[in-house]
């Protein structure tokens, strides 16, 4: 249960405004509800910050030792497209805090990455003194920095607001190559398709939803044990995501993700 969070980022939408606040819940087949999450996107003349915050809730709250997480993307809105300045994922449970943070730079072409991590735990020493076992909390930092394998203009946040302007090409059936930092692909590439015929029909019915533009993204990456980590998204008019659909996961059923409010 504690992978559910990069689900959540998928909920995310094109939209452009001074400031946007979206909630959603995340249920998981018989299990039910395991997570929330609040994003929100902000917009100062020509500056812009996305920020999601997902956590846990629940059962799932205690199996993930309470994970939640943060992403942030910051940077300039150029020719209409935003385009980054830094991205950063944050990453805590009740065991480590990781920090993964990616600054761009667009003239050279290149992203430099930062990484730490740091572990809480204990250990436990017996005192000659007092006669008795004493536990005593520790803590163990890392820290990394790079030039990052691969750039490009977009991160995994800036890269599903900058979609809007892709839509009115995309006809059922077509498919498209897109690629972001933080995607965990060797080139960060994620794949965009158009379902067609029988397949979309049975999705808009285990989707409860026929209205609305349904998109299939494609992580390439393990979620839940899928093979490819496709996620089917359905966004509304304004091209703001209202539901997540990824399917037949590990012995559970299916995990959806829904929007629960919407504040512009």
């Amino acid at each position: 249960m504690n992978k559910f969070i990069p689900l959540l980022i998928l909920l995310i939408s094109p939209v452009f405004a001074q400031q946007i606040k979206a909630g959603y819940d995340v249920s998981f087949g018989i299990i039910g509800k395991i997570g929330k999450a609040e994003i929100t996107y902000t917009q100062e003349e020509d500056n812009y910050t996305i920020l999601v915050h997902a956590w846990t809730t629940g059962m799932s709250a205690v199996l993930s030792q309470n994970r939640e997480e943060s992403y942030i993307s910051q940077g300039k809105i150029v020719n209409g497209n935003l385009r980054p300045d830094a991205f950063v994922k944050f990453r805590q449970t009740d065991r480590y805090t990781k920090v993964n943070v990616f600054l761009f730079d667009h003239d050279k072409e290149s992203v430099f990455a930062h990484k730490s991590t740091e572990h809480y735990g204990s250990k436990n020493y017996f005192d000659i003194k007092k006669m008795k076992n004493i536990k005593v909390a520790t803590q163990n930092f890392d820290f990394e920095e790079r030039d990052f394998r691969f750039y490009t203009d977009n991160d995994l946040l800036s890269l599903f607001f900058n979609t809007k302007k892709i839509f009115p090409t995309l006809k059922e059936g077509d498919t498209k190559e897109l690629s972001a930092i933080g995607s965990k692909t060797p080139n960060c590439i994620i794949d965009i398709e158009v379902p067609q015929g029988k397949k979309r029909q049975k999705l808009q019915r285990i989707m409860s939803n026929k209205e609305g533009r349904l998109l299939t993204i494609i992580l390439h990456q393990d979620i839940f044990q899928s093979k490819e980590g496709e996620l089917h998204v359905i966004f509304d008019e304004e091209g703001l995501a209202k539901s997540v659909l990824l399917r037949d996961v590990i012995l559970f059923g299916d995990i959806r993700g829904k929007r629960t409010y919407l504040e512009q």
